[in-house]
């Protein structure tokens, strides 16, 4: 006979009943099967495109001219063409040289046909006193035959001139002028003297 007062634990029956759920080891290990069988196919499908996208790019491109070896040969081939016009011309060392040197002087263009021999007279037109024979010293030095010097008493001139009687004695009377630094030469047939050299404003000679 029981002793003991009844408690809650007299409710609960002897033999219960087994209750809660349960997974068996197989059921675990189909589902894992089934995630990791779902992952390889995903990388078999990720390689799968790669493959194709890689034929096209290797059959496909080219025939469409955008390979990336059609335009490197294309590249490669702008240098070969425009190397002849980058090189140096052959005329560039003449053009410096002719570039570099100097201009001619006046009395580098005296031509040699002059006759030297001819009578010089050479006349002041300026209120500079001794401008006249510093003038005929200078055509003395050069060679010329100076057989007058004196004060000029023809029309006033703005500048110097060198004045010469005959078509002939032109070439004279350039020669003179280019020995002076004189610019203007003018025929003058009433003058007395084959060759004159009137000196005006600005004689630097």
């Amino acid at each position: 006979m029981n002793t003991y007062s009844r408690d809650e634990f007299d409710a609960i029956p002897e033999s219960p009943r087994r209750q809660g759920v349960h997974r068996t080891r197989g059921e675990t290990s189909v589902e894992g099967g089934g995630q990791s069988g779902r992952g390889l196919r995903w990388i078999l499908a990720a390689g799968l495109i790669a493959l194709v996208i890689g034929a096209l790019a290797f059959f496909v491109l080219p025939r469409l001219g955008l390979s990336g070896t059609t335009a490197a040969a294309s590249s490669s081939q702008k240098p070969t063409s425009g190397a002849p016009s980058a090189a140096p011309s052959s005329s560039a060392p003449s053009q410096a040289a002719s570039s570099a040197a100097p201009p001619p002087s006046a009395k580098t263009t005296a031509p040699p046909a002059a006759d030297k021999t001819l009578e010089v007279g050479v006349y002041n037109a300026t209120a500079t006193g001794g401008l006249g024979t510093r003038a005929a010293t200078a055509a003395r030095s050069a060679g010329w035959a100076v057989s007058t010097v004196g004060n000029w008493g023809g029309a006033p001139v703005s500048a110097s001139v060198v004045y010469y009687k005959t078509a002939a004695q032109a070439d004279s009377a350039k020669a003179l002028a280019a020995d002076l630094g004189i610019a203007t030469v003018q025929e003058a047939p009433a003058l007395g003297l084959p060759l004159a050299v009137v000196v005006g404003p600005g004689f630097g000679g």
